[in-house]
């Protein structure tokens, strides 16, 4: 792993309040680092800690997993725990914002500008005038479930909001409006038997008295929920289905709950009412060679040995120039070679 300049500094602080000399340097001597000659002239204790981090964080493969696998063993209950979270997947930002996250975990999340644009709507304190309602369009595979990654990062990261992705991919035809509502009410955890019966069950079309009901209890939601609803351009998806989805969508919009976001992933009818003008609206396509590039440059620039010059277009137009149709399955394995050779760049290893 990488540390990064943040994670160097509070590392040194913890060692620098619950450890000493004495066992940094035992661990620095099992770790084959000679403790006088590294950490000669320095006097602080804290700076002394932070040498020893930044030098092992700057070998090629970088070693400050095995000083914090050393922490997480040796230290005590307030070191192990904060090693055990710097090592944990946590995300990647050149420029340390979340909404500008590259690496999600080990999940690269490449391109789309207007989406980071435009969704500190939804990361921001909520009042009445900030949009509940994200559209995410786009008839061809283009990353549009992609999203929920980026949407789970940053209710987490950002507002300690709890993300849930309701999928409709396989439900089939005969899942009606009234399953959906079931659905989203359980993961909400409201309660579902308080919607209404009707009385020609199954009624396609027919939303009102549900929708009356979904209104009612959203209101009074206990958790700031991101409710993200995937699939809606899925073939065997119903027409009613996505009625049912939108309507939910909109009724958050309209009422504005302070707990509750809604995002439609795949809804990619013409949205006309005027009063959802101001919604949140993306239309989601896969990276190009430029922004993989640019996404490249940032991570190895990161690490210990930067690329130089134009290397990193070099790289993603030869990781791009396999595939001559940028499908859903050419994008997949794609995205893992993205992914792989970025952590080797943060890494300092170049191919």
């Amino acid at each position: 792993m990488n540390l990064t300049n943040p994670q160097i500094d509070e590392l040194a602080d913890e060692l620098d309040q619950h450890s000493d000399d004495g066992r940094l340097q035992l661990m620095a001597t099992d770790l084959g680092v000679n403790w006088a000659n590294l950490t000669n002239g320095i006097t602080p204790f804290r700076e002394r800690a932070a040498t020893l981090i930044r030098y092992l964080n700057g070998q090629l493969p970088p070693r400050d997993a095995e000083l914090l696998e050393m922490v997480r063993t040796r230290g005590n209950a307030r070191l192990q725990a904060v090693a055990a979270r710097l090592m944990a997947p946590t995300y990647y930002s050149p420029t340390g914002d979340a909404h500008d996250a590259t690496v999600l975990g080990r999940t690269a999340f490449i391109a789309r500008p207007d989406l980071r644009a435009r969704i500190h709507e939804f990361t921001t304190g909520a009042n009445n005038y900030t949009t509940r309602m994200l559209v995410v369009r786009g008839g061809t595979p283009g990353g549009k479930s992609y999203t929920w990654e980026y949407l789970k990062h940053l209710a987490f990261a950002t507002v300690g909001a709890q993300p849930f992705r309701h999928r409709l991919k396989g439900k089939g035809e005969a899942y009606l409006p009234r399953h959906l509502f079931e659905d989203v009410f359980r993961l909400l955890d409201l309660d579902a038997s308080a919607l209404p019966p009707l009385t020609d069950d199954p009624q396609l079309a027919r939303l009102d008295a549900l929708l009356a009901t979904f209104k009612g209890k959203i209101v009074g939601l206990g958790r700031r929920s991101w409710l993200v609803i995937d699939d809606l351009n899925e073939p065997t998806v119903t027409p009613a289905v996505r009625e049912a989805a939108f309507a939910m969508a909109q009724a958050a919009e309209e009422l504005k709950p302070q707990r509750l976001w809604i995002a439609l992933l795949g809804y990619n009818d013409l949205i006309a009412d005027p009063d959802l003008r101001h919604i949140l609206q993306d239309d989601a396509e896969y990276p190009t060679a430029w922004f993989v590039a640019q996404h490249l440059q940032a991570l190895s620039s990161a690490g210990p040995n930067p690329l130089a010059g134009n290397r990193a277009t070099e790289i993603a137009d030869l990781l791009f120039q396999k595939y001559q149709t940028l499908d859903k399955a050419a994008m997949i394995e794609l995205t893992a070679r993205v992914e792989q050779m970025g952590e080797k760049l943060r890494n300092g290893q170049q191919p």
